[in-house]
């Protein structure tokens, strides 16, 4: 077996950042099993937030993003039966996500110090708004508020003279966070794996957003204010200019002092090569010449369109990229071919005649794995019998407890094939063998 095949995960979490830690074991290979309330993950009702004109029963794709490659079960955590069905799945669990707050989870007798009694070797990893010791802590917490407004990146991307909130893209830190917590709890399963004892993992969008912030949070109180001033970069060959075409691009050459001599010559600001008072990152900062070079070299670029700066820059070897939208992500021939966008059809959603939407994968590859297959979510309890009879119970006991309210078993509209069909890839190293192609 390869990644995490054969490692059998329970989701208990809601939204983004708890989803896509899972929705990441997923695409490595686990058995995810998602828990959700019979009203469902709130997530299931964000889509019209994301831009979407209309969602469906088996299309949203605003759900599927923190939900591919999962199954799906609804109970009432509440009840006796409920209790007892996840506790029969945790019994064989290697991991558990949450992203509950302390006391649903102390109620529900779900926390970790209860399941690390029960189930010693379970590695229990939680999604939280703010840290466990704080003031915060038992605050609700949001990609919006915890990492975006809290941790200082609404008021950090904006330019200084436009001192104004910047809207960041929708559950921005929540994928971020969600890596954040993939990468704890790996580290605390391979110690499960040596010692047979499972540990306890958090993190929170408050932390994973200073994390992002380091460098920024060190130059701040080297007098360097956020947010900047692109006009005011200390380091002139570190920025973002605009061609004559008034395409902006950045380049990115921090080291000044060895790369300086090479962007004068190449853009014909030849004068401050060998002028000490402008050749060294030292000498600039000292007597503030950074501003006049920034001044400079943003009109030297002025003079030719992105077109012909670009072979220009290849030649030279300037680390350069222009500032894509994200239409031109969209397009972006690179993105496509290393898998980290993939179409998928969504018969009533999708876009143009192949009736697809573009999503995005996760962010690293296991070359055992390839790239992986992408199922998408299903409507709430679909999996909940096909589960229960795993563990152990008969299908008149499922009935029972679906009419005594403890779960819930997925009964509406048979599901089409295109949303039960997988998504494979559509280039680079497959994880289909032997012909699973559509």
């Amino acid at each position: 077996m390869s990644g995490l095949q054969g490692v059998k995960v329970i989701d208990l979490t809601a939204y983004a950042a708890g989803p896509g830690c899972s929705r990441i074991f997923g695409e490595l290979g686990a058995k995810v099993i998602k828990v959700e309330p019979f009203s469902g993950d709130e997530q299931r009702t964000q889509g019209m937030a994301w831009g979407m004109k209309f969602r469906t029963e088996f299309d949203d794709v605003a759900y599927d993003c923190g939900s591919f490659n999962k199954e799906w079960t609804a109970l009432n955590l509440k009840s006796d039966a409920g209790h007892e069905f996840m506790m029969k799945m945790l019994s064989d669990a290697d991991i558990m996500i949450t992203s509950f707050r302390d006391s649903a989870l102390v109620k529900l007798g779900l926390d970790f110090d209860t399941l690390h009694k029960k189930f010693p070797k379970l590695v229990w990893g939680q999604l939280r708004g703010y840290g466990e010791f704080g003031p915060e802590r038992d605050a609700k917490g949001f990609d919006a508020t915890s990492y975006s407004a809290r941790g200082g990146i609404c008021m950090s991307f904006p330019q200084a003279d436009n001192f104004q909130p910047a809207n960041a893209p929708i559950a921005f830190g929540d994928w971020n966070a969600s890596n954040a917590l993939s990468a704890g709890v790996l580290a605390a399963y391979a110690g499960a794996l040596r010692t047979g004892i499972g540990d306890k993992v958090t993190t929170s969008l408050y932390h994973v957003a200073t994390w992002g912030m380091t460098c920024a949070i060190i130059a701040q109180q080297q007098g360097l204010d956020h947010p900047k001033n692109r006009r005011q970069a200390k380091c002139p060959t570190n920025n973002s200019y605009a061609s004559s075409d008034g395409v902006w691009f950045l380049i990115c050459f921090g080291h000044y002092n060895k790369y300086c001599p090479l962007v004068f010559e190449t853009i014909g600001l030849d004068k401050y090569i060998n002028d000490p008072a402008y050749n060294t990152l030292e000498a600039i900062s000292e007597n503030g010449n950074f501003v006049e070079v920034v001044a400079a070299m943003e009109e030297a670029f002025k003079k030719k369109t992105f077109a012909e700066w670009e072979p220009i820059f290849k030649e030279k070897d300037i680390p350069f990229q222009k500032c894509f939208t994200v239409n031109d992500v969209l397009e972006d021939k690179e993105a496509f071919d290393n898998d980290q966008l993939r179409k998928i059809k969504y018969e009533d959603q999708g876009y143009g005649p192949d009736k697809t939407y573009t999503v995005t994968t996760a962010p690293f590859r296991l070359k055992s794995l390839g790239n992986p297959v992408l199922h998408r979510s299903r409507p709430i309890g679909y999996d909940t019998r096909a589960i229960m009879l795993e563990h152990g119970y008969t299908a008149e006991q499922v009935d029972k407890l679906v009419a005594s309210g403890d779960v819930l078993c997925y009964s509406g509209t048979p599901v089409p094939a295109v949303a039960l069909e997988p998504s494979y890839p559509s280039a680079g190293p497959s994880a289909c063998k032997g012909g699973c192609s559509k």
